[in-house]
């Protein structure tokens, strides 16, 4: 078993246990495991996430950078907590739901303070949680927030 496969299964048996204040503490180190951005050691490695991930234009320099969740980590607890309330988890739809929505992005400081000024740190724009397709990218599209998907 993978260092990624024991992440998920964390991530899968606290949903099932209910235990949503657990959850978030997994998802970035599944998405560390998931990309390969890992310390020489083998561990989830934050600063080579926030350099290797995709990032804003407006990106100027990696030290006036954060590394933000595409989706708000709240938010995707949320859909899981959806899927569990619906009885619809399993290991595939739980996959699925990560795959599709638990990305990180480099973007700049004032990006991040633009998105807590909007209301959208920890959520997503109202019309989101309405849509059939939710796109994982609406709140960045409604703040300007272009990323270029390779870093350079």
């Amino acid at each position: 078993m993978t260092d990624l496969d024991l992440e998920f299964e964390h991530i899968y048996l606290e949903a099932k246990a209910e235990r949503w204040h657990q959850i978030e503490r997994f998802l970035f180190s599944y998405f560390c495991y998931r990309e390969g951005y890992l310390s020489s050691k083998g561990n989830p490695d934050w600063e080579k996430a926030r350099a290797s991930s995709p990032r804003s234009l407006q990106v100027e320099s990696l030290s006036q950078s954060d590394l933000e969740p595409v989706v708000p980590l709240e938010v995707v607890v949320g859909e899981i907590k959806r899927y569990v309330r619906d009885g619809k988890l399993t290991p595939t739809t739980l996959k699925r739901v990560l795959d599709c929505i638990l990305h990180y992005k480099t973007i700049s400081k004032a990006q991040k303070q633009a998105l807590k000024k909007a209301g959208l740190q920890s959520a997503m724009p109202a019309s989101w949680y309405q849509s059939e397709k939710k796109d994982p990218y609406l709140r960045f599209k409604l703040q300007g927030i272009i990323v270029q998907e390779t870093p350079e």
